[in-house]
């Protein structure tokens, strides 16, 4: 029997306050995050081991950004795996994707280990995480909407956002020391380790009745179900068009032309332009955890709207090649803005996709990172051309513009949206 505190009439004292990790009292999601977790820092550690195995082995700064590239290789499977978690167990599925990720981690560490690792080798092993990633990615957003209540679910989402910005740093750094202090043997048997308790949290993951699963069907009457659902939701499309767009206008700052930005009009060399970076994730990191910590969050469309119409402010601001604090200070505000408007989004999809569909909505979202591959191009083409700040200006004019028409063809962004509660328990 549940706990009278833990029914949907009383809960809401578990998302007050000023402590972000409140809501790992919800006994599922406890697991869920701390999984999420471990495998984040896993992730991030060996990005970058591996970017300085492929540097040193080859000296090709371009086979080190082939490593990364790979990273997105299974975003085009985004709908499949969506379907997978509407019709299979959420909890078994993460326990496969963990211990995927443990056998891919094992096989590599042999290779390095018996002294036959070859570059080929890694590509194809990154590859394959790639595919369990994005799965991983589908399935943790669906288990979180599982896991708590909607009144909870921006504090969830602010704490898992927090996560990943945290492990970028700290993961990076870890990552890094133990690479040049050890050496690469050690690097990876660390990494194996992180996998290795990922996986445990996965088995300790219990949603009880929380998720409803579709019947049985073909692949492709199942994606067509997903798709006219989106189709028919006053919601799901605006926020989908949201997805897209930040990936297009915004993240190909962080996510490679800050470089451009930070030689071209400052002259910053690595550590300044590592330091406009770290300002930026900064303030994504406080945006997200200061939303996270509200009391509730009704209305996740308009604060996605405001936010993503101050995020491109900002850019045209960043546009004008203010003073270098001054640019600091805005790349501050910038990320803040960035954090807020990301988490809201996230929050307005798994609100609006009941539990038989959120993984195929989530999937067919996740379809809008490809808005950062041409977001990068356009920006790197326009920065050659025009110089940097015509870039910020023109990605931040696009985005602005953007916003404002979204919100005129999407007016139910801007209204409350309900919050159905089950029974979560403690």
């Amino acid at each position: 029997m549940l706990d009278p505190e833990t029914t949907n009439n009383v809960p809401q004292h578990l998302g007050t306050g000023i402590n972000p990790f409140r809501v790992l009292r919800y006994r599922g999601y406890k697991f869920v995050w701390s999984s999420e977790a471990l495998s984040l820092w896993a992730i991030e550690m060996e990005i970058i081991v591996l970017a300085m195995f492929v540097l040193r082995d080859t000296g090709s700064p371009l086979l080190v950004g082939l490593i990364g590239a790979l990273k997105f290789a299974g975003t085009l499977l985004g709908p499949l795996y969506g379907l997978m978690v509407d019709r299979f167990d959420r909890k078994i599925l993460l326990v496969w994707v963990r211990i995927s990720g443990v056998l891919l981690t094992i096989i590599l560490t042999g290779l390095i280990v018996t002294d036959t690792l070859q570059l080929w080798h890694a590509y194809v092993i990154v590859t394959a995480g790639s595919m369990v990633r994005m799965l991983d990615l589908v399935l943790i957003q669906a288990l979180t909407a599982d896991a708590v209540p909607s009144h909870s679910l921006h504090s969830a989402i602010g704490l898992s956002r927090s996560t990943l910005d945290g492990a970028r740093v700290v993961g990076s750094i870890t990552g890094g020391a133990i690479f040049e202090l050890l050496g690469l043997n050690w690097a990876y048997v660390a990494i194996s380790v992180l996998y290795l308790l990922a996986t445990l949290a996965a088995f300790k993951v219990d949603l009880g009745a929380a998720a409803v699963k579709v019947g049985p069907g073909g692949i492709r009457s199942g994606l067509n179900e997903g798709l006219r659902y989106i189709r028919q939701s006053e919601l799901l499309p605006g926020l989908i068009f949201f997805s897209f767009l930040i990936e297009f206008s915004v993240f190909p700052l962080v996510n490679g032309l800050m470089t451009v930005i930070g030689d071209e009009l400052y002259g910053l060399g690595g550590t300044g332009i590592g330091i406009l970076a770290a300002a930026a994730s900064f303030g994504a990191l406080s945006g997200a955890l200061i939303l996270g910590m509200r009391q509730n969050v009704a209305n996740p469309g308009r604060i996605m709207i405001i936010g993503s119409a101050s995020w491109h402010v900002l850019m045209l601001a960043l546009a004008l090649t203010p003073p270098l604090w001054l640019f600091v200070v805005l790349l501050l505000l910038w990320g803040f803005s960035g954090g807020t408007t990301f988490v809201a989004m996230v929050v307005g999809l798994l609100r609006a996709a009941p539990a038989e569909t959120r993984g195929r909505v989530m999937g067919i979202r996740s379809l809008g990172i490809y808005g950062l591959p041409l977001g990068l191009l356009l920006g790197g083409w326009i920065s050659e051309e025009a110089g940097s700040a015509v870039m910020l200006g023109t990605l931040g004019g696009i985005g602005l513009s953007a916003t404002f028409l979204a919100a005129y063809r999407w007016p139910a962004l801007l209204r409350r949206q309900p919050m159905g509660d089950r029974e979560f328990r403690t």
